[in-house]
């Protein structure tokens, strides 16, 4: 319905401007009396320079009058076709501008014939084929156009080209009559040939440079978009890289940790008799390495999930956080009575990491503060991440999940490494941000346990 009503409005455009065109010679008619007068006068004072001056005003004046008439019938017949490279769009232009035309010659009486418009309209409609269906389209055309028509007019006013139909209205005709008497038609032979050929070349080649360009714009656009794959190629294959090795160190780690713990359980059935403290020793051990283990059964298989309290997770994620050292300001809060979640523990508690590892790098070792908060909203648990940091520009928010996007000296695939992960869970993240202010993480995470609702919602704000 929209682009119904906007090439309504088009062709209304279009419709009025030909329209205007028609009734300029109205408006202009002391135009066609300077043009009379001025001709008589050259006539009778023998002077050529003032018969020059008369034919720029006839130039002037069909110019126009002609520029608004193509102009608005080109509007019209691509409102019709909606495609200016095809057959329908020249058959619709040459009917509507001849129309207009042949109302014009029989309104005014002026008698010209339509050669000279069948050429014109030709090498427009062979021009714009050229021209880049794009926004400036209209404003190239215009430019093409006011260079063919002023070309065009010029032709007319060749008296060598009388014969063939070109210049056969009345003021054309009264131009070269007296330009016949004055100087045997060798001022308008040579004046207006010359400005024919200039302003028709100068048309063809401002065409020929605008297909050029963007012709160039296209290839540029096109390595552009090329190269853009390559480099997301790239950086996948790097991350597929990266996790293949990690999975593969991982894997192989299972194997002399199986070995150390059998030989675990051999020292502590050997020390059964032996001192207690020493057993509780190894059974520590035992019970180290069998964390491992899990751990490592976690990584390998990303879509094991177990079971924990929200608690547990946010203790395991801050455990192995380094702020000791740095001037930040942790602060956590977890509202009483969350669900517990279903999720794998390495795995969420390394995109939850990664967020708070960007917020305390971007604090370069100054001062900050960063705050967790869990709750239950409506649609799950929201963990929320919040930091007083530099804060993430504008232009970024949308590049920041892409892998390899990084505005450090990074491999960029952290931020989409957590988009993953939260994904994998059927959770969501979102970012907001205002540079120098904060920079706010939201996780989304669904509730497992269907039905299950508490008295407390809350929503996402700050």
């Amino acid at each position: 319905m929209v682009n119904v009503r906007e090439y309504l409005i088009f062709g209304c455009i279009g419709f009025l401007l030909a329209v205007y065109g028609f009734l300029l010679p109205i408006l202009y008619d002391n135009w066609s009396i300077f043009i009379n007068d001025n001709i008589y006068n050259s006539i009778i004072q023998s002077d050529s320079g003032l018969l020059l001056i008369t034919t720029f005003v006839y130039i002037a004046k069909y110019l126009l009058t002609f520029f608004f008439i193509y102009f608005g019938s080109a509007i019209l017949a691509n409102t019709l076709t909606k495609q200016t490279d095809s057959v329908m769009f020249s058959i619709s232009l040459l009917t509507i501008l001849f129309s207009f035309l042949l109302f014009y010659n029989l309104f005014y009486q002026e008698h010209f014939s339509y050669t000279g418009h069948f050429f014109a309209a030709g090498i427009i409609i062979l021009l714009q084929l050229y021209i880049p269906k794009q926004k400036h389209y209209y404003i190239i055309f215009s430019i093409i156009l006011f260079l063919v028509l002023l070309a065009i007019q010029w032709l007319y006013l060749i008296p060598a080209f009388t014969a063939f139909g070109f210049g056969t209205n009345d003021l054309a005709a009264s131009i070269k009559m007296a330009d016949q008497f004055l100087t045997g038609n060798s001022l308008l032979n040579t004046i207006s040939s010359i400005f024919f050929i200039v302003f028709l070349t100068i048309a063809i080649i401002f065409t020929i440079l605008i297909h050029l360009l963007n012709r160039q714009l296209d290839t540029l656009k096109k390595y552009h978009l090329q190269e853009q794959e390559l480099k997301e190629t790239r950086t996948a294959l790097t991350e597929s890289k990266v996790y293949e090795e990690i999975s593969m160190l991982v894997h192989d780690l299972k194997t002399p940790l199986v070995t150390v713990e059998g030989l675990v359980s051999l020292i502590g059935m050997k020390l059964q008799s032996e001192n207690g403290t020493l057993r509780t020793y190894f059974a520590r051990v035992d019970n180290s390495l069998k964390k491992i283990n899990d751990m490592i059964s976690e990584i390998l298989y990303e879509n094991n999930k177990q079971e924990l309290t929200v608690k547990e997770l946010i203790e395991y994620v801050t455990s192995h956080l380094n702020i000791d050292n740095q001037l930040i300001k942790l602060k956590i809060d977890i509202d009483e009575n969350l669900p517990p979640i279903h999720v794998n523990k390495i795995r969420f508690s390394r995109a939850i990491s990664n967020i708070l590892e960007n917020a305390i790098s971007s604090f370069a070792e100054k001062k900050g503060f960063i705050h967790i908060n869990v709750k239950k909203i409506d649609e799950g648990i929201l963990f929320c991440v919040e930091d007083n940091g530099p804060g993430i520009k504008t232009e970024h928010l949308k590049d920041i999940w892409q892998p390899g996007f990084s505005t450090k000296d990074s491999s960029g695939i952290g931020l989409s490494f957590v988009k993953r992960v939260i994904e994998n869970h059927q959770g969501n993240i979102t970012v907001n941000s205002v540079p120098g202010k904060y920079t706010q993480m939201n996780i989304t995470l669904p509730i497992q346990e269907a039905g299950e609702r508490t008295n407390e919602y809350h929503h996402i704000n700050r």
